[in-house]
């Protein structure tokens, strides 16, 4: 796609396939995108770039950007004809897909729609230390009724170590100290 130039001639009609494959192709109102600095471009153009300006403050980004990162995602049901501009520059115009390669070629689209898998064995209980904070019932204006985090299991059977699992909570209530006293009164929640 390399110095494409709107011509009035014989390659208008693959200009034009181009221009309608590119707007259908792709879902570009949901366009993301992430400006790099002016040092990844090419050097001689540095000092251009990081003086460039606009009133505009993402245009002004986007002078002064040395590269930029885009993600647009597929239109649904594009995703073969994506994958074979983007293996051959061609465009595809439906049929079945072409092979491309060798026989063993698997195009991402086909590994996308793969099956994920089945769980093999049991799960493992993994503990990990961990600054979050134990949320006690009442402690936040939250009415919860056992301090988190617990993950109840309904099937114990499901883990490889079942005598591992929490099924209760172990909290105990030692939060005395945070208690204010107006007058003789505790703020503390009355069990």
């Amino acid at each position: 796609m390399e110095n494409f130039q709107v011509l009035l001639d014989k390659d208008l009609d693959k200009y034009t396939a181009l221009a309608k494959f590119m707007e259908q192709a792709f879902e570009w109102q949901i366009m993301d995108y992430t400006f790099y600095p002016y040092y990844w471009g090419k050097r001689e153009q540095w000092q251009e770039m990081y003086v460039s300006n606009s009133v505009d403050p993402l245009f002004r980004s986007f002078l002064q950007a040395g590269l930029a990162r885009i993600i647009v995602t597929v239109k649904p049901g594009f995703e073969d004809a994506v994958q074979f501009f983007m293996t051959t520059g061609k465009i595809w115009n439906g049929g079945e897909v072409p092979v491309i390669g060798d026989p063993l070629y698997m195009s991402i689209v086909d590994e996308m729609r793969a099956p994920v898998g089945k769980p093999q064995g049991k799960y493992w209980i993994t503990k990990l230390p961990t600054t979050l904070t134990i949320l006690q019932d009442k402690s936040t204006g939250l009415a919860v009724e056992q301090p988190l985090p617990i993950f109840p299991e309904t099937d114990p059977a499901n883990c490889e170590n079942p005598s591992e699992l929490e099924s209760k909570s172990s909290f105990v209530s030692r939060d005395i100290s945070l208690a204010i006293k107006i007058g003789k009164e505790s703020t503390l929640p009355k069990n």
